[in-house]
């Protein structure tokens, strides 16, 4: 089994330390989310995504003890983002699963819930990717359908969601890679895609936010 990268490792340690009641998200529940950022047909920059990672709250004192534990986070979060895009344009992403080591299940319902959260943002522009080739639709309709497995959708049969449950490990990473494909194709074609995801380096609190507004990182996001 490939073990789990520092980074990642550290990053559910610091998502872990923040109080209960924040509704962060957990490291499996982080990587679909940013799977579903980066391969959206629109481009959704941190600025906006960054605080739903910790429960959606603006209010940064309500959240972090102080400006280091905000920074330390966002750095981690944008490195992971980094790391994902680079997988995806190198056509080799895996999905992060927590596992049950009772039985060694794969908990892939937790990076769904993620993936569902990042194509809320924009449910509109996913609609574009149906009018794609058989691939992307089968990548995008396969996923929505395991985001309805995952949310107890009653109108599927008992045979679907057997079949899906069981085979969805093995399926979350090719279609996320179809839907990178088509998301790079449109580009290529010159098409209203938007280009391929910036990368963010490690955010420094007088640096500029990553998020695009002009803004240095610790009057921007890393008040987030």
């Amino acid at each position: 089994m490939q073990s789990t990268p520092r980074h990642l490792k550290l990053l559910e340690k610091k998502l872990l330390s923040l109080p209960i009641d924040s509704d962060a998200m957990l490291v499996t529940e982080l990587d679909g989310f940013l799977a579903g950022i980066l391969v959206c047909p629109d481009l959704i920059m941190p600025g906006e995504w960054l605080p739903l990672v910790w429960g959606g709250t603006e209010e940064a004192d309500a959240i972090f003890e102080n400006a280091r534990q905000a920074e330390q986070l966002v750095g981690l979060v944008m490195e992971h983002y980094n790391a994902t895009a680079l997988d995806l344009q190198s056509g080799r992403y895996a999905p992060v699963f927590e596992v049950d080591t009772r039985h060694d299940d794969v908990l892939w319902e937790l990076w769904i819930e993620g993936f569902e959260a990042a194509r809320q943002l924009r449910p509109e522009s996913w609609i574009s990717l149906l009018d794609g080739d058989e691939d992307t639709r089968t990548a995008l309709t396969g996923l929505i359908l395991l985001t309805r497995v995952a949310q107890g959708d009653g109108d599927l049969s008992e045979d679907k969601i057997k079949e899906l449950t069981e085979h969805a490990p093995d399926l979350i990473g090719p279609w996320i890679e179809s839907l990178h494909a088509w998301r790079v194709s449109q580009h290529r074609a010159g098409q209203p895609a938007p280009p391929p995801a910036p990368s963010f380096g490690k955010v420094g609190r007088n640096d500029p936010c990553p998020c695009g507004s002009g803004k240095k990182y610790k009057k921007c996001c890393g008040l987030n």
